[in-house]
């Protein structure tokens, strides 16, 4: 600033000088006594022409003040940015042109200057203001890092004019001041060795996707893994009045009795699992899944009657697994039928071969279908397990089961009552799987928990693969914290604090994955060009080549995003990121802060995030991406969950949000 160097320079008779113990090792010199008049300081000095009356200096105003921000009722102005605006009026008698010098201090609670703060790279840390006409307001900007935030300052000036040369022979009064940002996240230094997450680990679960926002029929939602509507009764009657009716219902681990069986029958039927985590000897409640895996325990009971009058009722816990493959239509399937428990007044209960349903015939493409490993019949006190694998195959050519008739693999049964001939086999249908292609539905088209989706479609401008997962399973994507903390930092503000919390699995509000190729427009909608220099901090970089960067959250390649319209989908559309929470990563004092910017509070009601960083971690961040996005078959509005991999401690304060972030891969 040419300005504030002249005026720095132009020194007299009278001027102190610097001692050793006065000046910093950078070279600056500190003022060392806060009350000491200008005089005694570079910053002013004696008139260049001696003629000119002492009564043509210039005058600072009575009422400085800090910014952006208010006057609390203390008279502290609270100021929202960590860069800080300092202003006052100066008065020229002659009427001609006068700048002010800012001078910071440190302050205790009461207001009392405790040192000098540095503002500028100038000697002796002052900022200068251009030349303004007599009577008008000169300000000056301290930049991003010379204060810290949640800290207290106060402030004085000086006036000098341009024509005669005269300084101010006194300080202004002091102002006071405190940098209370809204928004301080503390983050921890990047971990550049850090290992990448393994995005294919991805959770066992009985929790499935919730309702679609885009839901057109009824479907899952948040219902119960294995929906009662799912297993209805069937009932056939013999031409001597013997009737049986075969129905399910879900296991939830307190309705049945468990039998612990040993020795010989015990040993014919133990086998590894087809699915991991999946233990037909110890049954989980319900459903449990992966995208590519499924365990569902449920509980069958055949109820006899003759001639109207019960009989007595068969009973097995059924622990049916699934396993999928990813990179082909391949699907295993293996049906567990474990404790069965028949009545004394049943001699007799005998299970016939597995069978796969599959309308019209031949669509679900099967391979094989096994028998029952052991015997697959019980006497009452026998209580022995039996299971029975089947494999089948989707191609694009196949369409899967009839979506009316719902059952693939079907147990039938026979039941021999005293005094009574053989029953026929009597079908009950097992857990459901049902195929689906892109063009035959998704998730807001409803379905079962466990419904099967195969597809050959590009992914991640891959060539066609065939695939098949379990589409109601929500799947993660984990941020390498550690390495990247302030894109990390920044999703997890976003996710913690708006009512959108985009892709917090907590808050059940998944992000809906955009796979169009042409997403510009959604970032250009929320990251316009020049943003993020325009409004970053350079001292937030990694290195000489990286670059400021725009990091918006929601994502620009999901339907979250706020430059997604709603005609196409969007749900949470804005018509600028202005109306978006906005932060910038900024050094202090060699850690990285994560502060709102420019003044702008955030009212927490916004539905997005946009925040200058470092490009380099916010590339990096999604580097693995990719990968996640083919191995877990995402496909158009699929919904995922973010981990962010960040921790927060938090202080207590309603009005900021101030916290010292730790990564979880640390």
């Amino acid at each position: 600033m040419a300005v504030g160097t002249a005026a720095l320079l132009l020194l007299g008779p009278g001027v102190a000088t610097a001692t050793a113990a006065d000046a910093d090792g950078g070279g600056f010199v500190r003022n060392t006594n806060p009350y000491a008049a200008p005089s005694t300081r570079p910053a002013a000095g004696p008139a260049m022409n001696a003629s000119i009356a002492a009564a043509s200096r210039p005058v600072s105003g009575k009422n400085p003040s800090a910014g952006p921000g208010t006057k609390d009722a203390s008279g502290v102005w609270q100021v929202s940015t960590p860069q800080v605006k300092l202003s006052n009026t100066v008065t020229n008698a002659d009427g001609t042109t006068a700048n002010l010098t800012f001078e910071v201090w440190t302050a205790d609670a009461s207001g009392t200057p405790k040192a000098q703060v540095k503002i500028s790279d100038n000697q002796y840390g002052v900022l200068v203001s251009d030349f303004v006409k007599s009577g008008s307001t000169a300000s000056v900007t301290v930049g991003a890092g010379w204060l810290k935030p949640n800290a207290d300052y106060v402030f004085h000036t000086s006036a000098y004019a341009k024509d005669s040369g005269l300084y101010e022979t006194s300080w202004s009064p002091w102002a006071r001041f405190r940098v209370g940002m809204p928004v301080d996240l503390t983050l921890p230094n990047p971990n550049t060795s850090s290992p990448s997450p393994d995005q294919s680990a991805q959770p066992y679960t009985n929790t499935m996707a919730p309702a679609s926002p885009w839901k057109t029929t009824a479907g899952p939602g948040r219902t119960p893994a294995v929906a009662p509507g799912l297993f209805p009764t069937h009932c056939t009657t013999s031409s001597d009045g013997v009737k049986v009716c075969g129905k399910g219902e879900p296991y939830d681990g307190r309705n049945f009795t468990l039998h612990r069986e040993t020795g010989t029958q015990a040993k014919v039927a133990a086998q590894p699992s087809l699915v991991s985590n999946c233990d037909p000897a110890n049954p989980r409640a319900g459903l449990w899944t992966t995208r590519f895996e499924e365990c569902s325990s449920f509980t069958m009971a055949w109820e006899a009657t003759l001639n109207d009058v019960p009989v007595g009722t068969v009973k097995a816990l059924v622990v049916n697994e699934r396993r999928l493959d990813a990179k082909s239509g391949n699907i295993t399937e293996r049906i567990n039928v474990t404790d069965v428990d028949v009545p004394a007044t049943i001699p007799a209960f005998t299970l016939d071969a597995p069978k796969i349903d599959c309308e019209p015939s031949g669509n679900c493409g099967v391979q094989n279908v096994s028998g029952w490993t052991g015997a697959a019949a019980w006497v009452p006190g026998d209580h022995h397990s039996v299971s029975a694998d089947a494999s089948y195959i989707w191609g694009p050519d196949l369409t899967g089961p009839n979506t009316t008739k719902q059952q693939v693999m079907k147990l039938g049964v026979a039941v021999a009552l005293q005094g009574n001939p053989k029953i026929p086999g009597q079908t009950v249908q097992t857990t459901p799987a049902v195929f689906i292609d892109v063009a035959g539905g998704d998730l807001e088209n409803g379905g079962a928990p466990d419904q099967i989706r195969c597809d050959n479609t590009k992914i991640d401008n891959i060539e066609p693969t065939t695939g098949c997962v379990f589409h109601n399973y929500v799947s993660t994507y984990t941020f390498n914290a550690a390495k990247y903390p302030q894109a990390s930092s920044h999703a997890w503000l976003i996710q913690h604090k708006l009512t959108t919390h985009p892709g917090s699995q907590a808050g059940g509000k998944p992000l809906y994955f955009l796979p169009d190729s042409d997403i510009s427009g959604n970032r250009t909608v929320i990251c316009p060009t020049k943003w993020a220099a325009d409004n970053g901090d350079t001292t937030a970089l990694n290195s000489s080549t990286d670059k400021l960067n725009c990091d918006e959250f929601a994502f620009n390649s999901t339907y979250n995003s706020g430059g997604m319209p709603s005609l196409a989908g969007g749900l949470n559309p804005v018509s600028s990121g202005d109306a978006c929470v906005q932060t910038l990563a900024s050094k202090q004092g060699g850690t990285v802060h994560l502060f709102n910017i420019d003044g702008l509070v955030p009212t927490w009601k916004e539905v997005c995030g946009r925040s200058a960083i470092s490009g380099s971690d916010n590339s990096g961040s999604m580097a693995g991406f990719s990968a996640f996005n083919t191995n877990q078959r995402l496909l158009d509005r699929d919904p995922y969950w973010l981990n962010t991999n960040m921790r927060a401690a938090c202080s207590t304060d309603s009005t900021t949000v101030k916290c010292t972030m730790t990564a979880n891969n640390a």
